[in-house]
C-alpha cells in the first residue's frame, strides 16, 4: 500500500506537469493528439475532443503528443501544428509543464503550513555558548522565561526575544532562579551563539550517505568516535568533522546493545572546506504542532518554495564544479521511496511538504538545458528567436539522440547507485546483528 501511495503521488505530479503542456497548447490553438500517463503499451484510454487520454504500462513519467511536433526539412506546418507556431509560442507551451509543477509546489507548501505540521524541537537547556556570551550563560542553564513569557521549547526563544532592545532573561542555574537584563542576546543569538543541549543520538539518516550505507539507524546513540568517548552531539560532530582518516570507527548503542560500525567520511560538496560528514541529524527530544492562517501559510509557502529552488540550483552548480561527488549525491526512485517512508511518520503536513519538494525538483530538472528535457527544447527555440532561423533539423535530431542516450545512461547509473546502496546497508545491518550476537554469547556462557 505504501508503494502504491508513492506511485499515486508521482502520478499526480506527472499529470500536473503534462496538464501544463496540454493547457498551453490548447490555448494557443495546437491540436493535442495524445495525453499519456506513463510510457509503453496502453492499459486504459478514451478519446475526448480529439485527444486520446491514455494510462500506459511503464509508470516512469508521461507525455503529450501534439500534431506537427517533429521538425522536418521542407515541410509546411499548419497553424494547428506545434511547429506551425512562432518560436516564443513554442517556448510558452514547453515551459508550461515545469511552471505547473512550480504552482503545485507553492500550493502544497502553503497547504502544509495551513493544515499544520509537527515540528521537532529541543528543550530550552543550554548546551554550548560562544566565548562572547560565556559571561551571561553557561552550559546546563535552563531558560525559564524571556521578557516575562514562559518558555517551553527552544524555538520559542528567538520568537520572544526583542531585536535591538533590552531583554529580560530568567534562567534556572543550580536550582537557583536568576533574572538578568541584557542587550547582548538578540533573536539570532539562539541559533548562532547559543545552542541547545543535544545528546549524541541520531534523529535521521540521509538515504545514500555514509551513515546509511553503514547501517546506522534513527535512535542509535554514538558512544565514541575513533576510540574517544563523547558525551554530547557537539563533541561527536567536532571529532567526525576534523577526523584525518577516510573512515572512522563509531561505538554505537542500539536498544541496550553495543557494537562498532566503520563509517566512511565524505566532505560536503556544498562547501569549500574539508570538514568531514557522515549524513546524520540530531534527535530532537520534544515536538510541537504548528499551524498558520491563510496569509501566513501563503507567505511561508512562497518562502519555502523560493528557498528550496535556490538551494537546489546552487547544489547543482556545486555538483557540476565538483563532479567527483556525483556518485555519492545522486539518488533515484529507490531513494525517493526510502525518503517517503521516513516522511510518513511525521504526519500529513510533512507528507504534503515532501510531495511539494518532489514537484519542485521535477521543475528544476526539466528546465536544465539538456536535449530531450523541456529545458533543451526551450534552448533550441531561443536560439531560433535570436538568430532568426532554427538549427538544422539534422543537428537537432543528432543532439536529441545524444541527449536521449545520456538520459538512459543516467537512469541506469541512478538505479545501480540506489540498489548498491540498499545492498550495502542490508549487509551492514546483518554484520551488526552478528557482532551483537557474538558479544552477547560469551556473556551468557560466563553467567
Amino acid at each position: 500500500m505504501f508503494i502504491i501511495g508513492v506511485l499515486i503521488a508521482l502520478g499526480v505530479l506527472v499529470i500536473v506537469h503534462e496538464a501544463g503542456h496540454f493547457t498551453a497548447a490548447r490555448i494557443l490553438g495546437v491540436n493535442v493528439e495524445k495525453f499519456s500517463i506513463g510510457f509503453g503499451p496502453k492499459l486504459l484510454g478514451y478519446k475526448y475532443r480529439g485527444t486520446h487520454f491514455l494510462l500506459s504500462l511503464i509508470p516512469l513519467g508521461g507525455y503529450v503528443k501534439m500534431s506537427g511536433d517533429e521538425p522536418q526539412e521542407g515541410v509546411t506546418f499548419a497553424d494547428s501544428d506545434f511547429y506551425g507556431k512562432a518560436w516564443w509560442e513554442r517556448v510558452i507551451i514547453v515551459f508550461a509543464g515545469p511552471f505547473a509543477n512550480l504552482l503545485l509546489g507553492l500550493l502544497l507548501f502553503s497547504l502544509s503550513f495551513g493544515i499544520g505540521r509537527t515540528i521537532e524541537d529541543y528543550l530550552p537547556v543550554v548546551g554550548r555558548v560562544s566565548p562572547e556570551l560565556e559571561n551571561i550563560l553557561i552550559p546546563e542553564d535552563i531558560i525559564v522565561a524571556v521578557n516575562d513569557d514562559d518558555v517551553y521549547y527552544w524555538s520559542e526563544l528567538s520568537e520572544k526575544t526583542r531585536s535591538d532592545e533590552l531583554n529580560e532573561i530568567t534562567i534556572l542555574r543550580d536550582e537557583t532562579l536568576i533574572n538578568m537584563v541584557t542587550m547582548d542576546i538578540q533573536p539570532s543569538s539562539w541559533y548562532t551563539d547559543i545552542q541547545p543541549e543535544v545528546a549524541a543520538v541520531i534523529g535521521s539518516v540521509a538515504p545514500g550517505m555514509p551513515a546509511y550505507r553503514a547501517g546506522l539507524r534513527e535512535g542509535d546513540t554514538i558512544i565514541a568516535v575513533g576510540g574517544v568517548e563523547v558525551s554530547n552531539w557537539y563533541e561527536m560532530r567536532d571529532l567526525i568533522s576534523s577526523y584525518e582518516e577516510d573512515q572512522v570507527e563509531l561505538m554505537i548503542e542500539r536498544e541496550g546493545e553495543l557494537f562498532v560500525a566503520t563509517v566512511s567520511l565524505e566532505t560536503s560538496f556544498l562547501t569549500d572546506g574539508d570538514q568531514k560528514m557522515i549524513g546524520i541529524t540530531q534527535q530532537a527530544p520534544v515536538s510541537c504542532f504548528q499551524r498558520y492562517g491563510l496569509l501566513d501559510s501563503v507567505k511561508y509557502g512562497a518562502i519555502s518554495s523560493i528557498t528550496f529552488i535556490a538551494v537546489n540550483y546552487y547544489a547543482l552548480f556545486r555538483l557540476i564544479t565538483k563532479p567527483v561527488n556525483v556518485r555519492d549525491q545522486i539518488g533515484g526512485p529507490v531513494m525517493i521511496v526510502e525518503m517517503s517512508r521516513q516522511t510518513t511518520t511525521m504526519g500529513w503536513g510533512a507528507i504534503i511538504a515532501f510531495v511539494a519538494s518532489i514537484s519542485l525538483i521535477l521543475m528544476i530538472m526539466n528546465l536544465l538545458p539538456i536535449p530531450v528535457l523541456d529545458g533543451g527544447h526551450i534552448f533550441f527555440y531561443i536560439i531560433e528567436g535570436v538568430t532568426g532561423k532554427p538549427l538544422s533539423y539534422r543537428v537537432q535530431a543528432l543532439i536529441q539522440q545524444i541527449g536521449f542516450m545520456i538520459i538512459i545512461a543516467l537512469m541506469i547509473f541512478v538505479f545501480y547507485n540506489d540498489i548498491s546502496r540498499l545492498l550495502g546497508r542490508n549487509l551492514a545491518l546483518k554484520n551488526q546483528q552478528q557482532e551483537i550476537e557474538m558479544i552477547e554469547e560469551p556473556g551468557q556462557l560466563q553467567d
